[in-house]
């Protein structure tokens, strides 16, 4: 609750989070709410209505509007990961595609250690060691994780 009591009433920074959210270094260019989300330990419901408060008492704009948007995206990546199950992780995702895949070991080690050659992937790669997360942004731009590219196109449609 700290964090999000800061990013909302602290700081204000929910109210031109839209504009910063693809950020890639920091602590303030996104809301940092996904580890409690993830662990539980903090409640969309209590984001949701956190940010209606919000609007109701400073603000409400394309940010605030944003982070209500990116809570549904996740619900939605929730359910689908329940209807897919362990297929979300298969090589070829739930629908079987076919795609080339290394197994060199020597790439996995580069791309681990960020030193790919590539500065986004090894900055995203670098911010993982060091912080233990990495941006939206980063996460969608290499397509890491299951749901990356399906979450690409649905905020994209």
């Amino acid at each position: 609750l700290a964090r999000l009591r800061h990013y909302l009433w602290g700081s204000d920074l929910v109210a031109t989070y839209f504009e910063r959210r693809n950020g890639m270094l920091g602590g303030d260019y996104s809301t940092k709410l996904a580890p409690w989300l993830a662990a539980g330990c903090l409640s969309p419901r209590t984001v949701y209505h956190e940010v209606q408060l919000y609007e109701a008492q400073r603000t409400a704009n394309k940010s605030t509007y944003w982070i209500t948007f990116e809570l549904l995206c996740r619900d939605f990546f929730r359910f689908y990961a329940l209807k897919h199950s362990s297929r979300i992780f298969h090589a070829g995702g739930p629908a079987g595609l076919r795609l080339p895949w290394s197994s060199d070991p020597e790439l996995w080690e580069r791309w681990a250690a960020g030193s790919t050659g590539m500065p986004l992937v090894d900055a995203n790669m670098r911010e993982l060691q060091q912080t233990g997360a990495r941006s939206g942004c980063g996460v969608q731009g290499l397509g890491y994780g299951p749901q990356s590219r399906h979450y690409h196109l649905l905020c994209e449609a």
